[in-house]
């Protein structure tokens, strides 16, 4: 399998003007030695590389993310690589295939049945993760300069579970971490726990910025009296600004749900991963 051009669906500001595009868009599916099946897309910047290579933002749940991308989006971070992680499908969200890769372990013998929801697998954030920095990561820079010390990961909702899955257990496998409405009501108590063993991650300190709409609600769950960031969320912020080994950035994003959080965030996003040296300090 090959990389394939990928159509951005909206249209450029001004279609007229190929300057405009700043990369090239492209997509191909990786089968893993287990197995599983991935579809990759990328955004390729077409200016010459630094000597040190591009910086590199990952989006989770990539089908929906390109699905937002836009060239307009692109045009603000022409030195940017752009890599989506989605999944053989159609659909901007494989629900059980994401569910059971961005929840963390239940125990130490692998996936199982996710006791909010028995019909669907849970637990596989460590395989997922392996994957990720593995065979994933090895295809989406492939004939690519890419700068090792500047990837940057971002997820939404569960994939914003992984994200932070990932910082409290690998901390340096990626250089800046992007959750955005994390799912923290799943497995809070073993969300807390990984938080509470971290690792101290080796200097540089790890820029965060970590995103949340001011209008979310559960799914299922009665709207909240008075409306505001999630709570949990909130005071897990407060926890990791008093960390050493992290710069923590929080932004609220006024009038935003669920979903709308989503794609409110990829803007600041794209700009995070660009230049994460400006939010150390």
């Amino acid at each position: 399998m090959t990389w394939t051009p990928y159509a951005l669906p909206a249209a450029p500001a001004d279609p007229t003007n190929d300057s405009y595009q700043t990369h090239t868009t492209q997509h191909r599916s990786l089968v893993t030695p287990a197995g599983r099946i991935y579809r990759l897309f990328r955004a390729h910047p077409r200016r010459d590389s630094p000597s040190s290579g591009f910086p590199v933002l990952y989006l989770l749940d990539g089908n929906a993310v390109f699905e937002a991308l836009t060239p307009a989006l692109l045009h603000e971070v022409p030195g940017l690589l752009v890599i989506g992680v989605g999944y053989d499908t159609d659909q901007g969200f494989a629900v059980t295939d994401r569910w059971l890769d961005y929840t963390p372990p239940l125990g130490s013998d692998g996936p199982m049945p996710d006791p909010h929801r028995p019909e669907r697998l849970a637990g596989g954030a460590d395989r997922f993760l392996s994957n990720l920095i593995g065979p994933l990561r090895d295809v989406a820079e492939q004939g690519v300069p890419v700068d090792g010390t500047r990837r940057t990961l971002w997820g939404h909702s569960f994939g914003g579970l992984f994200v932070l899955y990932t910082l409290f257990t690998a901390p340096t496998t990626f250089q800046g971490y992007c959750p955005v409405s994390p799912s923290l009501w799943w497995g809070e108590d073993i969300m807390r726990t990984l938080e509470a063993t971290a690792a101290v991650r080796p200097a540089p300190n790890a820029p965060v910025l970590t995103m949340m709409g001011d209008r979310e609600v559960r799914s299922g769950q009665p709207p909240p009296e008075t409306p505001g960031p999630a709570p949990a969320t909130l005071a897990m912020i407060d926890r990791l600004r008093v960390r050493q080994d992290l710069c923590v950035t929080a932004r609220v994003l006024e009038g935003m749900g669920h979903r709308a959080a989503l794609f409110a965030s990829l803007p600041h996003a794209l700009a995070f991963a660009t230049d994460t040296a400006q939010y150390r300090t």
